[in-house]
């Protein structure tokens, strides 16, 4: 059933006729304008075109995965006392999906961000935490913003294969090329961040000593998040994102002993205008 006959089943306009269903494909910003401009020929006023909309979840997605063939893995050795691995760089507001909103003279704004994730600890522990959340494996999400808005400067792929104690040591590698990592409010720290600084927000932690899990998280802009009690809430992550902004997604570990094993991350963003 076409979208326009489904709200017009819904609101009583007409009745679709019956035809075999058809896989729901995503729609584009060019799908949304052509929609907005059929209901506005209803003359429907603006905001109730908006809340069909929304009510219908009919806005443009994007979506960025990991390399399932290149696991990443953060544990600390020697003298660190942590460890960080970037999983993912996700220019979250510069991609097919979102540069069409903005020729469009629209600014592409993220309604909402789903985060699925295949990782596990170490797969042991001599602490009495086994398969709870207590942990010391998790992911977290940094924003990375320039001052000047060049995006011919964003850092070298070379970073993703590079380690960090955590993300404030990234922090301090990119400001020389205008890049810097936002601050997360005291409110949203979680967990192992305690005294690490905050340059991330607390995304998914490991069940302790349990196989490899499959977790996911939802963060939306108007509050209503979805996950597990492993999950962070992300509390002012969507609030604060702007554009040009990228995305990066870390494995940790914190303390000797102890590894996060990401196999694979799959993000979609679900954009606004």
């Amino acid at each position: 059933m076409s979208f326009l006959s489904s709200v017009g089943s819904l609101f009583g306009w007409f009745q679709a006729p019956s035809q075999p269903s058809t896989t729901f494909t995503t729609p584009s910003y060019a799908d949304v304008c052509q929609v907005r401009a059929l209901l506005k020929t209803l003359n429907l006023p603006t905001e109730l075109v908006l809340q069909i909309l929304d009510h219908a979840h009919y806005y443009p997605q994007h979506t960025f995965f990991t390399s399932p063939e290149q696991p990443k893995r953060a544990m600390p050795v020697g003298r660190s006392s942590s460890h960080a691995v970037l999983c993912l760089d996700a220019s979250i507001f510069n991609n097919a999906t979102a540069d069409p909103i903005r020729k469009g003279g629209e600014i592409p704004k993220i309604r909402s961000i789903a985060f699925e994730i295949v990782s596990h600890d170490q797969g042991w522990t001599s602490e009495r935490t086994e398969r709870t959340y207590a942990t010391s494996s998790w992911l977290e999400v940094s924003i990375l913003r320039t001052d000047g808005g060049d995006l011919s400067r964003v850092p070298s792929p070379q970073f993703v294969h590079e380690h960090f104690s955590d993300p404030s040591q990234f922090h301090d590698s990119v400001r020389s090329r205008g890049w810097y990592l936002v601050k997360r409010p005291q409110e949203a720290e979680q967990g192992p961040q305690g005294g690490e600084g905050d340059m991330a927000w607390y995304l998914q932690g490991n069940r302790v000593a349990a196989k490899k899990g499959r977790y996911y998280v939802a963060w939306a802009r108007d509050g209503d998040n979805e996950g597990n009690e492993g999950a962070g809430a992300g509390e002012g992550f969507l609030r604060e994102l702007r554009d040009k902004d990228r995305m990066l997604i870390w494995a940790r570990a914190k303390w000797a002993g102890w590894q996060c094993l990401v196999e694979s991350v799959k993000v979609t963003v679900t954009y606004g205008f």
